[in-house]
């Protein structure tokens, strides 16, 4: 695996902060086991990764199916991925399609973590 050069320092933080905004709009830890998505997290995991790297580490597919071990056409299919696409599929508590959903989903939570930082950052 190729090593790439990150600008953020924390970035398994972020990663870990995306990740339990992406749990809450699946309803939360129970509501996971419940609907039997527990085989989502890879996937979501891994989709998070992909949104962040390119968001914010201005990373290519390329780059970042390399840097995690994924294939190409993964990193393409989650940056491609549609967040209103995911969720009327959540709403229709469909569980095909894991990679499709999981970058919708990871794409909202990004778009909340950013806003919740840009706040943050503008009140102190």
């Amino acid at each position: 695996m190729k090593k790439i050069e990150l600008l953020k320092q924390d970035m398994d933080k972020v990663i870990k902060e995306i990740f339990m905004i992406a749990i809450d709009i699946l309803g939360g830890p129970k509501k996971l086991v419940e609907y039997k998505r527990l085989t989502w997290l890879a996937s979501l995991m891994e989709a998070i990764f992909v949104i962040y790297l390119h968001n914010e580490e201005n990373k290519s597919a390329d780059e970042i199916a390399e840097f995690l071990g994924i294939s190409s056409q993964t990193a393409k299919t989650i940056l491609q991925s549609k967040p209103e696409y995911a969720q009327m599929k959540l709403e229709n508590s469909e569980n095909s399609e894991k990679t499709h959903i999981a970058g919708g989903i990871a794409k909202i939570a990004y778009k909340k973590w950013k806003e919740e930082n840009e706040k943050g950052s503008m009140s102190v």
